[in-house]
């Protein structure tokens, strides 16, 4: 079964190795967010269950620690494994959904500050951008930043070009565009 998103990026692949790359990692990010899930329900269920344990154990006078080693240990480790998972089935979907993407070089046109930080709890931002590609209606695109660190784009990056990958010619499709480099890099997207 395959939903109405993995179906639009479907759409957009020219290759059938393409399309098979997004039904793949789209199936195996289905997954992970289905472990991911599970140990944190798994985890979070475990913090009642080991405070009635301890009550009980203390009660009765039993000393099997290890129950709670076996109880915490393994719902984080669930936990830990969906967002590793996560994290690595999120970027090579990102990455398959733009293996047949056109390169296209832009200008920023505007840097907004979003409301919401990343899980440093440093700032992120989304640059606004504007290409011109030959035959073609000017394309406006979103490309979100993430900082890494406290600081991050300002006002002094607009005019500023990037290049960026995107898979229509929409000229309104605004998320359709991922990060492919700056175009004085010496090194290609």
């Amino acid at each position: 079964m395959i939903d109405r998103q993995t179906a639009e990026w479907l759409s957009h692949a020219r290759t059938p190795q393409t399309r098979a790359r997004i039904r793949q990692w789209s199936r195996r990010d289905d997954l992970s967010v289905v472990i991911l899930l599970v140990g944190f329900v798994a985890f979070v269920v475990a913090i009642p269950v080991g405070i009635g344990l301890g009550i009980w154990f203390w009660i009765d006078g039993i000393d099997r620690f290890e129950v709670f080693y076996w109880l915490y240990g393994s719902s984080l480790g669930v936990l830990l494994v969906g967002v590793a998972l996560n994290a690595v089935t999120t970027y090579r979907l990102t990455e398959a959904r733009f293996a047949d993407g056109r390169c296209t070089i832009g200008v920023i046109e505007d840097v907004i500050r979003l409301p919401s930080n990343d899980v440093d709890a440093n700032p992120t931002y989304a640059l606004a951008v504007r290409a011109a590609p030959p035959e073609q209606a000017a394309l406006s695109r979103t490309i979100h930043w993430g900082s890494g660190d406290s600081s991050g784009p300002d006002d002094s990056w607009i005019g500023r070009a990037i290049r960026f990958r995107h898979n229509t010619f929409d000229p309104d499709a605004q998320q359709d565009a991922l990060f492919g480099g700056w175009p004085d890099d010496t090194e290609r997207s």
